[in-house]
């Protein structure tokens, strides 16, 4: 099959050994039962193949939009970091862990890895100088700051990723960045910061996230000297009605992010653009 016939969200590229492996949002029930875990294959970032499911049936009973499934390497272990929603926990996001990239995966201990009563959502891993971080969003919907302002955090992680080693910092404000477009959903509204993705750039750190702007869902970039340091906004990467990306390195060497667009249902797809500097 090609690109642009995977119905995808939020898609996520893993590279290893000489493939590219795509997940994220897919299936056709997105926002309410969300991911069906489908994992897909491709040598080109073109032609893709069904590679399996990541997790099997029942692992997650219980649980409801499975959004945003992020593939991580790490130590010898390949480890899975999805956002679910279930009543009694509310929303989180949850590690799960298998010894091969295709899986299958199951929790690493059952539990959310964002802090529990948080209203908390993509979670995404990221490695500084050999050690694990944790950059998450609290959703606008309920921040803890009870004002709307969705936010971005970061926290360390202890080594088996199994727990929050630090009290998490706020990095980003979905309200107060200075571009961000207030939203509604229902009785509530509010500013959103979400889907963080960091990577290093030039001795610094830079977060690529999404918000609304003016212009529709799109892609912000802010950059910092230090992990737990002060994210200042850097510039505005995809403006077109896209947004949910991730930063990779193709077989060429060559910088890329992914994205998808449009932001409407069902005509999400995977866009693929080379990385300015």
């Amino acid at each position: 099959m090609r690109a642009e016939d995977i119905r995808i969200r939020d898609p996520f590229i893993f590279v290893e050994d000489g493939m590219y492996y795509l997940l994220g949002t897919t299936g056709e029930d997105c926002w309410n039962k969300g991911s069906n875990f489908s994992l897909y294959a491709s040598r080109d970032l073109e032609h893709f193949e069904f590679a399996g499911r990541l997790v099997a049936d029942g692992v997650l009973d219980g649980y409801t939009q499975l959004w945003a499934p992020e593939l991580h390497k790490f130590r010898g272990k390949y480890y899975l970091i999805v956002s679910l929603f279930r009543k009694e926990k509310r929303r989180g996001s949850m590690i799960l862990v298998s010894d091969s990239v295709r899986g299958p995966f199951v929790p690493l201990t059952g539990e959310y890895i964002t802090p529990q009563g948080w209203l908390c959502l993509d979670a995404t891993l990221f490695v500084h100088d050999g050690k694990p971080y944790l950059y998450f969003s609290n959703e606008w919907v309920d921040p803890i700051t009870a004002d709307g302002d969705g936010s971005l955090y970061v926290a360390a992680l202890s080594d088996d990723l199994k727990t929050l080693i630090s009290r998490p910092k706020k990095i980003v404000s979905g309200k107060y960045c200075g571009f961000s477009r207030e939203i509604r959903s229902g009785e509530a509204t509010g500013f959103v910061a979400e889907g963080p993705y960091a990577v290093e750039e030039g001795g610094k750190i830079a977060l690529y996230w999404s918000t609304f702007s003016k212009d529709g869902y799109c892609v912000a970039k802010s950059v910092a000297s230090e992990v737990f340091g002060e994210y200042a906004f850097d510039r505005m990467v995809f403006e077109r009605d896209g947004g949910h990306a991730m930063v990779f390195t193709d077989l060429a060497g060559k910088r890329k992010i992914v994205l998808h667009q449009p932001n409407s249902s069902p005509d999400e797809r995977m866009k693929v653009f080379d990385l300015a500097p």
